[in-house]
């Protein structure tokens, strides 16, 4: 990735300076992060894996023992559902950072395990309404961050819930306006875009 500042040996006006490209690797200490990010997102997301199956395997083995209606059943009860978001929510950010690969795959299962980070992006609550699914060519991490993107669009709507998400086979249904950046990924991986009444239609490529 590459930053610009106003080359030191050119004595031009400010407003015609011509600029200059500084690469990563004159910032250590960001790129020293990124490898070490990198480095560890691997075992980072075994450890959250085996974290969360400990910790949803121990509710769930505790709550037939606990007695219906007493503040504790449902404090672990609560617990419980928490435990069950973190790991979608780990997992789904996790995932993003794993290695390029293309596989056939259910476009209803891809949205709801992407579904919190989605939600997180629009700013608001946001609802997956399933009306129909179909096997589609997931592209990972690239088709996963170019949703996000187009998520992202609904932070600019007023507070409250968002347009549901709307998935129709292949077709999902986005109810806001969705960024250039997520267009342009989109239409790179292969999908279709429409505007229509209810928003922007997205067919995603087959599988």
């Amino acid at each position: 990735m590459k930053s610009w500042r106003d080359c030191p040996d050119d004595r031009s006006p400010p407003a015609s300076r011509r600029r200059c490209s500084v690469t990563e690797e004159q910032e250590p200490g960001a790129q020293v992060a990124a490898e070490a990010m990198a480095l560890l997102l691997r075992p980072v997301r075994h450890a959250v894996n085996n974290l969360s199956m400990v910790l949803t395997a121990n509710l769930d083995a505790a709550m037939p023992r606990l007695p219906p209606g007493e503040v504790a059943t449902r404090q672990v009860g609560r617990a419980r559902e928490a435990a069950a978001e973190y790991d979608q929510l780990a997992r789904g950010f996790l995932a993003l950072g794993r290695e390029e690969g293309v596989r056939p795959a259910p476009a209803g299962r891809l949205m709801q395990e992407l579904l919190p980070l989605l939600t997180l992006a629009a700013g608001g609550p946001l609802e997956l309404r399933l009306l129909g699914n179909a096997i589609i060519r997931r592209q990972s991490p690239a088709l996963e961050g170019a949703l996000i993107l187009a998520a992202a669009g609904a932070a600019a709507l007023p507070p409250g819930p968002r347009p549901p998400l709307r998935l129709d086979g292949a077709r999902l249904t986005f109810g806001w306006s969705i960024p250039p950046a997520a267009r342009a990924a989109l239409e790179g991986l292969g999908a279709t875009l429409e505007r229509g009444e209810e928003g922007v239609s997205v067919t995603l490529p087959a599988g």
